[in-house]
């Protein structure tokens, strides 16, 4: 598979290299495997909108029809919370999208990290400690990309739980070189 052209590496996280260090290997994740990632938040954020609609109609909402009296015509303002937070969870997706386009995926001839950059902020930066960097896991997924796991915690929950963001690259369309630069920077991994 031929490999894509990659951007080179923006200019916060190029400053956060140390003298002498080079960049072995670096890639994006594809935005839809994060996206894909918070589309059960979906169904979750249905259930606290469809729940908190309920509340207010069952109780009347605010006006004439409720049911309340007094200080408790204000019982259906509670059910703005459950709505608003289903609304949310509707967002959940596309915030993963949008996370995945400020990430960066690197190897270096030192370390191994994974580095959100936010337009006005600066960087957030994971880097993977020898002890708990393992030697990396592939997994093909079914559209054809690779995860590739990177902890000894996220290797040994596999296949039970699916790895957080923090412990692997995501959505990669090839992983020999990433495998690669990983071991030449861990023989022991």
């Amino acid at each position: 598979m031929a490999s894509e052209p990659v951007s080179p590496l923006p200019s916060a996280l190029a400053a956060l290299l140390e003298p002498g260090e080079t960049v072995a290997w670096q890639a994006q994740p594809r935005p839809y495997v994060y996206l894909v990632r918070g589309l059960p938040a979906v169904a979750y954020g249905t259930t606290w909108s469809v729940l908190g609609a309920f509340w207010y109609r069952g109780s009347g909402g605010i006006g004439n029809l409720s049911a309340f009296e007094g200080w408790w015509r204000l019982v259906p303002l509670l059910s703005v919370p459950f709505i608003l937070a289903g609304f949310s969870f509707f967002l959940a997706p596309i915030r993963l999208g949008a996370q995945a386009r400020r990430t960066w995926y690197v190897v270096t001839n030192r370390r191994v990290f994974i580095a959100e950059v936010p337009a006005h902020a600066a960087p957030k930066v994971r880097v993977f400690s020898a002890h708990e960097l393992a030697p990396p896991l592939a997994v093909k997924r079914m559209d054809g990309l690779h995860n590739l796991i990177l902890t000894h915690r996220a290797q040994e929950q596999w296949p039970h739980l699916y790895p957080r963001l923090e412990d692997a690259f995501f959505g990669l369309p090839e992983i020999e070189n990433a495998t690669a630069a990983i071991e030449t920077l861990h023989p022991q991994a």
